[in-house]
């Protein structure tokens, strides 16, 4: 069946049906747990196949998992959770993970994740922050949560003897029956707060709406072109904004997950995508990245069933984009994702669109999207400004930072919110992103965006990573410094200097070639696999 055009479904667009197909309708009031695992129960699908750091294997059907939640639901319940309480989660990926999430959300409860990558510092300031009255952990992560914090502790074991204190979350669901009344919710209520990385100042914590499920629809459809036949992997963490659309946004359209518990190195990432017959993919430039180092004659046999790639986190540069398509003529889609506007922008595998390599892409279906001035004007094509959204009752991710009005006022503009990521849009309505507003370059009187350089140096064979910030510079203000990565078999030197300086000349022109080049084994990032060119400039 041919697909629709970007601009017939953008032009048919209508946020009753995404309603109707989560199963809410018009209702105020809604049920997230019937809308993510209850309403599948009763088949027999596989909705997840986990894969642990030992290789065993572990399958939950769509049954197992709404039982094992309203259990856990339940229990929360019994603790004395009452809706809108927040409960929080430092899991890794397992199979309780998923329980937790769900059940929580089923309580009516507030969840916080948390990233099993975070210190003790970090779990300390958000637990405090969020003033949450129950921790979820694991074993395997139990040491990381600081002594002396007011908030309950139940803890998954597996090998482990029980922690003093803590309540066993075995023991805890063992008591429950396997069905729960979950209460009903006003779409516009708290279901999570994501908290921000943080590059700068303590991290915020994002309130995310009821209504999430339907904000991120259209990117389910269209973006992932998700049905419920798919083996989808999702290989971010939960415990991030990304990974927690994407499992539960799939769980939603009735799909398959692979969850894997170790980080993905790239063999071992082609061995799961045959294994188990992935047909989508949802992923990182960081991974993608990984693969393309193999090079294309160990990479092209494993496509196997693989039919999607989707890519969020950072921009896809053009070369990444054309190694998938030699190797497995599949185009790896981009998309643009923050913890304020959802998934607003991006390509999606659904619709017949021109994927320009290196783009964010057009609007989402459903969504309203501009450049705009500090002062939330409305800029012309080509000129560089702020990535601003508007957002609706229908639209609503992001509802405010969890008790920090003012940081939530700072990001209206004349009704549109903005995050400091600057971009800007072509003759197409194709969206470029060109860093964040303390990223850009002034040199000399021109404002240079660190991408474009980027995306220049990555052309050369010798270069695996890329990262340009600008360099205090008593004559222009600001030079351009690179910090580069080099493939294996490549070593830096004044010679190959030249070349990138000459490749970044040709390719974009005299005033934007970097006049500083450091090599480096390995670039600073956020756990998500955001290049961190703060910390970058801070050598400076």
């Amino acid at each position: 069946m041919a697909r629709k055009s970007y601009t017939e479904a953008a032009a048919a667009f209508d946020w009753r049906d995404v309603r109707a197909a989560l199963g809410w309708g018009d209702a105020a009031r809604v049920s997230i747990g019937e809308a993510i695992v209850d309403r599948h129960a009763d088949s027999n699908r596989t909705a997840l196949i986990w894969i642990g750091s030992d290789g065993r294997e572990q399958r939950l059907s769509y049954r197992d998992l709404s039982e094992a939640s309203n259990r856990f639901a339940a229990a929360l319940r019994r603790l004395g959770v009452k809706p809108g309480d927040r409960v929080a989660g430092l899991m890794p990926r397992v199979p309780e993970t998923l329980v937790v999430i769900i059940g929580a959300l089923k309580a009516g409860a507030i969840y916080v994740p948390m990233f099993t990558g975070f210190g003790p510092d970090a779990i300390r300031f958000r637990l405090k922050h969020s003033k949450a009255r129950v921790v979820v952990t694991h074993e395997l992560v139990r040491d990381q949560i600081p002594a002396g914090v007011d908030t309950t502790v139940v803890c998954v074991h597996v090998d482990s003897a029980p922690v003093s204190d803590d309540l066993d979350y075995s023991e805890l669901i063992s008591r429950e029956d396997a069905t729960f009344e979950p209460p009903l919710r006003d779409r516009e209520e708290i279901a999570a707060l994501i908290y921000t990385s943080g590059s700068t100042g303590q991290p915020k914590g994002g309130a995310i709406a009821v209504n999430f499920l339907a904000a991120v629809w259209p990117y389910i459809i269209y973006g992932l072109d998700l049905s419920e036949e798919d083996v989808l992997w999702p290989t971010g963490d939960p415990g991030w904004g990304y990974g927690f659309v994407c499992y539960l946004g799939a769980l939603a359209r009735g799909a398959t997950l692979v969850s894997l518990q170790p980080n993905p190195t790239p063999e071992l990432s082609l061995s799961i995508l045959e294994r188990y017959g992935v047909t989508n993919l949802a992923t990182t430039p960081t991974l993608l990245r990984g693969l393309m180092a193999l090079g294309e004659e160990q990479v092209r046999p494993s496509r196997s069933r693989l039919r999607a790639i989707s890519s969020c986190g950072e921009p896809l540069n053009a070369k990444v984009v054309e190694f998938f398509r030699n190797a497995w003529d599949i185009t790896p889609m981009d998309h643009f994702g923050a913890t304020e506007l959802a998934l607003p922008i991006g390509n999606y595998n659904a619709l017949d669109m021109e994927v320009k390599a290196g783009s964010m892409g057009l609007p989402s279906p459903g969504y309203q999207m501009a450049i705009v001035d500090e002062a939330g004007n409305t800029l012309q094509s080509g000129a560089i400004g702020l990535l601003a959204s508007r957002s609706t009752a229908n639209n609503r991710y992001w509802l405010s930072y969890w008790e920090d009005p003012a940081a939530s006022q700072d990001l209206m503009r004349n009704g549109w919110i903005v995050t400091g990521d600057l971009a800007r849009r072509d003759h197409d309505g194709y969206f470029w992103f060109e860093g964040r507003a303390g990223d850009m370059i002034k040199s000399a009187g021109y404002r240079i965006g660190p991408f474009e350089v980027e995306s220049a140096l990555l052309r050369h064979p010798a270069v695996a990573e890329a990262a340009v910030v600008g360099k205090p510079d008593e004559l222009r203000g600001e030079i351009v410094k690179a910090w580069i990565v080099l493939r294996p078999g490549f070593s830096g030197s004044d010679s190959l200097s030249k070349e990138l300086v000459e490749l970044v000349r040709d390719t974009l022109g005299r005033y934007q070639y970097p006049r500083e080049i450091v090599y480096v084994a390995s670039l600073p990032k956020t756990e998500t696999g955001k290049i961190q060119r703060f910390m970058l400039r801070e050598r400076d």
